[in-house]
């Protein structure tokens, strides 16, 4: 609209229809930028995935150990999945997927000593595939123990929304044979409460 004043002001031998067609021009063009940020803010954010046991984790980890083919190694969240259900308080049912948010999830690598396992021989990571999750620093030296982390924005509830788990092998630092370690994986989340699991190896 401003163009428009500036054209009548400055042009003052134009044609009255002249100004008149160019005003009609630039309607629409106003009407369209209003329409856009009401129509935007109709899209309603999701909620906060809410406490009290409502919320429950969908997937799991996993320390699977492979001895047959070489090298021998210890893959961790192979095939493994993650999300999230709400069950709605008054009926038990599951909630409409994408309703709820988990905020960043985190999950967290460890070796070394546990369940058992008092003197852990050394092992080195490798990441294999991140399914888009994001490392938190750098990656553990070699050694007895040693702890990685990943993080993932923006989960949303249903079984529409399971995202892929970051996968990572541990191989034996000497080689060869399998030997004594512990491996915990664990689950947190802003608005969810932690889930861990762990085995022991061999």
């Amino acid at each position: 609209m401003s163009v428009n004043e500036h054209e009548i002001e400055c042009g003052a031998g134009m044609k009255r229809r002249t100004v008149i067609r160019a005003a009609a021009w630039s309607a629409p063009v106003i009407a369209v930028a209003i329409a856009t940020p009401m129509a935007a803010a109709s899209v309603a954010a999701p909620l906060t995935a809410p406490g009290g046991g409502l919320s429950e984790w969908q997937g799991s980890t996993s320390v699977g150990t492979w001895t047959v083919t070489q090298p021998n190694r210890v893959q961790v969240n192979t095939g493994q999945s993650v999300g999230f259900n709400v069950l709605n308080p008054d009926t038990g049912d599951v909630e409409p997927a994408g309703k709820f948010t988990s905020g960043g999830i985190t999950v967290t690598v460890q070796w070394g000593a546990g369940n058992g396992v008092t003197n852990p021989t050394s092992y080195r990571l490798e990441e294999r595939t991140l399914n888009g999750w994001t490392r938190l620093g750098a990656l553990p030296t070699e050694g007895v123990s040693g702890t990685v982390q990943y993080v993932y924005t923006g989960i949303l509830n249903g079984a529409s929304n399971l995202v892929q788990l970051p996968v990572v092998w541990l191989y034996p630092s000497a080689g060869g044979v399998l030997t004594a370690s512990y491996v915990n994986t664990s689950l947190s989340a802003e608005y969810l409460s932690e889930k861990t699991s762990g085995a022991r190896v061999p």
